[in-house]
C-alpha cells in the first residue's frame, strides 16, 4: 500500500536528511583541520611532497565542496547553515529538488522513477541522493541537566569522604536547625553553663561503574562511508552522560547514584489535584525552598506538566503568568522561567505528569558527583575473530549524592 505524507512531512524528511550534520559542531573544523594534519603529516614521510595544487586536489576528492564561515556548500548547489539546526536548508540543488519530486510521487503511487531506481541501496541507502549518502541521521538528545550544575569532584581512589554538620535548614520541619545542635542558655552571673556541641556526619562516595558492550561487523566498519567507530564513540559517550544525568535524579542508590527521588531526606509537597499541576503547587513549592538556596535553585519539569501551567497567573488579579516562555529569535532560543528562576524541560528524566518528581525545584550545586573514570571506549578485533567482528566495550565510573538534601525540593503524587 502506497505511504500517505503530507507536503509538511516531506519538507520535514528533506530536514532530516541533513539534521546531524547541521547539529555536528565539529564539522567545520573537522573538514579543515583534518586534511590540513593529513597534508603535513604526509609532508613529512614522503620524498616528493605534496605541491598546494596536490593539496587543492585532496580537498576538491572530499564529499562536500567546500566551507566557508558558518555554510557549507555541496559540490552539487546546495547550501546550508551549520549554526541552524531548525531550518538549516538555504539552497537546495537540482538534483535533490528531482529527488524530492521523485520521491513524493512515489510515496503517493509507489511508482519508482529514474533517479530512484539509481539511488536504490538495500545496505543502507534508502533511496537517499548521494550528495547525502555520507551523513548518518540522527538527532540531537538534551545536553545534560544535572552534570553541568552539580560540585564534582575528581577521586583519586575506589572511595571518598566529606565531613558534614548536620543542619536542618526546613523551617516546616520539627528539627529545624541552621547549626546542627549548638545551643545557648541564659545563666546568672558566676551560674553554670550548658554544655552544648554541634552534629556530624559523613558523605560518602563509592565509585560504581556504568558500561556497555557490543559488537560490529567487519564489513559494516570496512564498507561504511563515515568512519564508523568515531560514530559509535560519540554515540555511546553522548548515551552514557544521558543515564548518569537521569540516575542522579532518580538513582536508587547502592550499586549506583543515589538520586535526589530516592533520597528521603529531600523535601515533598503535595499538590492540589491528583495527576495535574497548577500555580498553587507552584507556590508552595517555592515557598518551601529554604531561603539559604534561593539564589541557585532551577525548576526542571516535563512538557506535559508545562501545558498545565500555561495561561495560570499568580493571582486572580494580576496579569502575571506563573510560567513565562520567550522565543525572540533562533540563536537565542527558546527560554522559560517560573516565578522569575530557570526552567527546564526534562522529560525522559523526571517522572511523567501526576507521578512524584514531575516537577522538581533544586540548587544542584549541592549535589555531589565523586568522578572516578571519565568515559572511555576500546575496541578488539580480535576477540571475535573468527566470526569476523569487532567488539567494543565502554564504561566510566562514578557516584552520586545530595550533599545537603534539604536543596531539593520535589511535588509529591499524593494531594493534600
Amino acid at each position: 500500500m502506497p505511504i500517505q505524507m503530507t507536503k509538511q512531512e516531506l519538507q520535514d524528511l528533506l530536514a532530516k536528511q541533513v539534521e546531524a550534520m547541521a547539529s555536528a559542531d565539529p564539522f567545520q573544523q573537522m573538514v579543515k583541520t583534518t586534511v590540513e594534519k593529513m597534508i603535513k603529516d604526509l609532508q613529512k614521510t614522503t620524498p616528493d611532497p605534496f605541491s598546494a595544487q596536490d593539496g587543492k586536489k585532496l580537498v576538491s576528492a572530499l564529499p562536500f565542496a567546500k566551507i566557508e564561515g558558518q555554510y557549507l556548500h555541496t559540490k552539487q548547489g546546495s547550501i546550508f547553515n551549520l549554526n541552524n539546526k531548525n531550518t538549516p536548508w538555504i539552497q537546495i540543488s537540482d538534483e535533490l529538488k528531482q529527488w524530492a519530486v521523485d520521491f513524493a510521487a512515489y510515496i503517493k503511487s509507489g511508482a519508482i522513477s529514474k533517479l530512484l531506481s539509481s539511488a536504490v541501496d538495500t545496505q543502507g541507502g534508502y533511496l537517499v541522493p548521494e550528495e547525502f549518502r555520507a551523513v548518518m541521521l540522527m538527532y540531537d538528545a538534551e545536553e545534560t541537566l544535572v552534570w553541568s550544575r552539580a560540585t564534582v569532584w575528581p577521586m583519586s581512589g575506589e572511595k571518598m569522604m566529606f565531613p558534614k554538620l548536620m543542619q536542618n535548614p526546613d523551617v516546616n520541619d520539627q528539627s529545624f536547625d541552621h547549626f546542627s545542635g549548638v545551643s545557648f542558655g541564659w545563666v546568672e552571673e558566676g551560674g553554670e553553663k550548658p554544655i552544648t556541641e554541634p552534629s556530624f556526619g559523613l558523605v560518602e562516595m563509592i565509585v560504581h561503574e556504568l558500561a556497555a558492550y557490543t559488537e560490529i561487523t567487519n564489513t559494516l566498519l570496512d564498507d561504511a562511508i563515515i568512519n564508523f567507530i568515531n560514530y559509535l564513540t560519540k554515540l555511546f559517550r553522548a548515551a552514557w552522560y544521558w543515564y548518569t544525568d537521569k540516575c542522579f535524579i532518580s538513582g536508587t542508590g547502592g550499586k549506583q547514584p543515589l538520586g535526589i527521588l530516592s533520597d528521603p531526606n529531600i523535601i515533598g509537597v503535595n499538590r492540589q489535584t491528583a495527576s495535574n499541576v497548577n500555580a498553587q503547587d507552584i507556590f508552595n513549592m517555592e515557598a518551601a525552598m529554604p531561603a539559604m538556596f534561593d539564589s541557585q535553585a532551577v525548576w526542571f519539569i516535563t512538557k506535559k506538566a508545562r501545558a498545565n501551567l500555561r495561561g495560570q497567573t499568580v493571582s486572580a488579579q494580576s496579569k502575571e503568568l506563573v510560567l513565562q516562555e520567550t522565543y525572540a529569535n533562533i540563536s537565542d532560543g527558546y527560554q522559560m522561567n517560573m516565578l522569575g528562576r530557570p526552567a527546564f524541560l526534562a522529560d525522559g528524566k523526571i517522572p511523567a505528569l501526576g507521578s512524584s518528581g514531575d516537577i522538581i525545584l533544586a540548587a544542584w550545586n549541592w549535589y555531589y558527583i565523586g568522578f572516578r573514570q571519565d568515559f572511555s571506549m576500546d575496541s578488539s578485533t580480535h576477540y571475535k575473530f573468527r566470526q569476523n567482528r569487532t567488539a567494543l566495550r565502554c564504561s566510566g565510573r562514578l557516584d552520586g549524592q545530595a550533599a545537603m538534601p534539604k536543596a531539593f525540593v520535589i511535588l509529591n503524587s499524593a494531594t493534600s
